[in-house]
Order: structure tokens, then C-alpha cells, then sequence
């Protein structure tokens, strides 16, 4: 039953979690506002974000907000996972909100580098398949300012451009190197 519960937060919190920070994303690379990604990464934070805005404006176009609503699921769902699951009890939280809070941030980005994997797969699967797809602009948009330096420096075999998979390569190194060792970190903190 734990397992279950366990898992239904984590789905819960996590769908919630990935649109806010997929919408803070769209909004720092300046993706084009009207397609299916920034509709459902609007549409599933909206509520919270217009709140959070009236205490946390954006600034330059971009909602921190968003980042923000993000972190607060990210940490609640680590608290939650603290206290039900009998890892601390109650009482004994304070003591280790630092611990949440820090490992809420290593959480968001981990997740982050998680959507920008996604975004560099989805753009080579449809730059294929339908370069025309309305999922593309908001693809590109994530990506190009990872590719196109990767582009200066990595020659095209033919047609097939080399780039996204050394990217994926540099964004799973850093996810085991850089993300794992900010987890450990942590861990050690607590």
C-alpha cells in the first residue's frame, strides 16, 4: 500500500513539477508562445503561477514564479516522502528542511537536464519523421542554445548532423558526474 501511495505522490507531483519547469524553460530561451508544449506546461501551472507572480514578479519576460512552484512541489514531495513514510517523524522536520530544501534545487535540475534530453530526442526524432509538427518551434527552441555551438565545432557526416547525440552524451555525463555528486552531497547533509 506505501508503494502505491508512494507512488501516486510521485506522479501527482511530478506531472505538476515538470509543467512549471518546462514553462520557465519555455519562457528563458524565449519559445514561441503558441504551441501544444506551452499550452500544457501553461495549462497545468497556471493556477499557481498567476498567484505566486503577485508576490514574485517576473522580470525581462520570464516567470521565476514558475521556478518557484516548481522547487515548493519538489520539496513538498520530499517531505512528504520524509514524514509518511516513517523516515523521520513530524516532530523532527525542522531539523531537516535544509536537507529538503537542497535537495528540492538537485531535484530541479536534474529534472531540467531530464526535459532538455527529451527536447534534443524529440527534435531529432521530428527533424526525420515531421520537421513541420507543431511540437518543433518549442523543440528547437529548447535545444539551440545547446546545439549551435556544439554545431561550430562538430562537422556533418552527409546529411545527418552528429550534434544532438554529443550533446545527449554531455547532458547524461553531467547527470551522472555533476548531478550525482550534488545528490551525494547532499545526502551527506542529512
Amino acid at each position: 500500500m506505501t508503494g502505491t501511495l508512494e507512488s501516486l505522490l510521485e506522479i501527482l507531483f511530478g506531472l505538476f513539477s515538470f509543467a512549471a519547469l518546462l514553462r520557465f524553460l519555455l519562457q528563458l530561451v524565449d519559445a514561441p508562445y503558441r504551441n501544444p508544449v506551452s499550452d500544457f506546461a501553461i495549462s497545468l501551472s497556471d493556477f499557481a503561477v498567476r498567484r505566486l507572480q503577485r508576490v514574485m514578479p517576473g522580470r525581462l519576460g520570464i516567470a521565476y514564479a514558475a521556478l518557484l512552484w516548481a522547487w515548493v512541489l519538489e520539496c513538498v514531495l520530499l517531505t512528504l516522502n520524509l514524514t509518511l513514510f516513517g523516515m523521520i517523524r513530524f516532530s523532527e522536520l525542522l531539523y531537516f528542511l535544509p536537507w529538503v530544501f537542497a535537495m528540492g534545487a538537485v531535484s530541479l535540475l536534474r529534472h531540467g537536464l531530464y526535459i532538455l534530453m527529451g527536447a534534443v530526442f524529440v527534435l531529432a526524432v521530428l527533424s526525420w519523421v515531421n520537421p513541420y509538427s507543431p511540437v518543433m518551434p518549442a523543440a528547437d527552441a529548447l535545444t539551440r542554445p545547446f546545439l549551435n555551438p556544439l554545431r561550430r565545432f562538430i562537422p556533418m557526416l552527409g546529411s545527418v548532423d552528429l550534434s544532438p547525440v554529443v550533446l545527449m552524451v554531455i547532458f547524461q555525463l553531467t547527470l551522472t558526474i555533476i548531478v550525482g555528486g550534488l545528490e551525494m552531497l547532499v545526502q551527506r547533509l542529512m
